[in-house]
């Protein structure tokens, strides 16, 4: 998901409390004024800088660009702003980026969405498991194994190529990182199944919350289903002939369970409506169609995007805040990408022996 900030008006000049106390930047935002310096207009994406003061003649124009800075001015707030990054974004344009993890010799290769290039980096274990997420705040995706013989987490910083590494899991964890404390940090978490319980530890305090929550046959599928900008702990349940079951512990609308899906399904949860709230959805290996379960109504639609034997890596390719259908095909080394605002995309990257980092939470 891009970021996504909405700044709305009451009865003065408002922003997230967050805003007043230090910068935002990174990313692709789209922000609607209202009473900002005449209120109306929008800017969206944009390489610029907005400082927010009193007066400005920002009225009724349109910035469009890149990367975005905003400094907070003489806003004061009241009002809760969310921002929503895209997974497995490395270059912190918004986008996801093709991307691949080589067991066989620990380097990963991805195209960076933003100009082309393909970087790479030896970081880590043929038996590593991919946790890349943005640990570290600056919208940016950081290169992060797991480690499960020792429940050691390794993270590359993507601001210097610095690492660092701690112990946060043991033997048999299921590693399954995503932003819970809604602090724009993905916190890293496990969850193990001989006692179905989730440790998370918060990045914005430090500490480590012990939840208790499915079975040990269940699946993480962490996200933000409520759209409060928090990841919600929830599992799927391949049920064998009875079908799949979802089991969500959403973080401010409650408990959500459903049955979705068959038990030879994938689950490839993300938000395929654009609404903010993370889709059900699961990928059918055996013909290549996907399902999606619509947050708004419940209602779902499927159209399919592959064949069988092909890799689900679902992600926001064109960055317009909507998940993306994208399969990698191990036969021929090719991603298929079915974007929603700019068309198929086709590149080969790969061999057929890596490991597509954007199918690395696709249970």
């Amino acid at each position: 998901m891009k970021y996504l900030q909405t700044i709305v008006g009451i009865s003065t000049i408002l922003l997230s409390a967050s805003l007043t106390t230090s910068a935002q930047s990174g990313g692709t935002f789209n922000i609607t004024r209202s009473v900002i310096a005449g209120g109306g207009g929008r800017a969206t994406g944009g390489t610029f800088t907005m400082d927010g003061t009193i007066g400005q003649s920002l009225a009724g124009t349109t910035s469009t660009g890149g990367t975005f800075n905003l400094q907070s001015g003489c806003w004061a707030g009241g009002v809760t702003t969310t921002i929503r990054r895209a997974l497995f974004d490395f270059d912190g344009d918004g986008k996801t980026d093709i991307s691949i993890f080589r067991p066989s010799d620990g380097t990963w290769w991805y195209i960076r969405s933003s100009d082309g290039q393909v970087p790479s980096a030896q970081f880590g274990q043929g038996t590593d498991k991919v946790v890349a997420a943005d640990y570290t705040g600056d919208g940016k995706t950081d290169i992060a194994f797991f480690r499960p013989s020792t429940g050691q987490w390794f993270v590359l910083r993507s601001e210097d190529g610095s690492f660092y590494a701690f112990p946060f899991g043991a033997s048999g964890d299921i590693p399954m990182p995503a932003d819970y404390d809604g602090d724009g940090k993905a916190d890293p978490t496990v969850f193990r199944p001989s006692s179905a319980t989730w440790f998370v530890l918060r990045s914005s305090d430090g500490q480590v919350t012990i939840t208790q929550f499915g079975v040990n046959s269940d699946l993480p599928v962490a996200s933000d289903y409520d759209g409060d900008g928090k990841a919600d702990i929830a599992i799927y349940r391949p049920n064998g002939a009875s079908g799949a079951e979802w089991w969500i512990q959403r973080s401010t609308a409650g408990l959500l369970a459903l049955q979705f899906g068959s038990s030879t399904d994938k689950a490839v949860p993300g938000d395929f409506t654009g609404d903010g709230k993370t889709d059900v959805a699961f990928y059918r290996p055996s013909n290549g169609n996907w399902f999606v379960l619509r947050s708004q109504d419940f209602s779902y639609y499927a159209f399919p995007w592959g064949a069988a034997g092909d890799v689900p890596v679902p992600g926001d390719y064109d960055g317009d805040g909507t998940f993306d259908a994208a399969i990698f095909r191990p036969s021929n080394t090719t991603w298929y990408v079915s974007r929603s605002t700019q068309g198929p995309l086709f590149v080969g990257f790969g061999l057929a022996t890596d490991q597509p980092v954007p199918g690395a939470f696709v249970r």
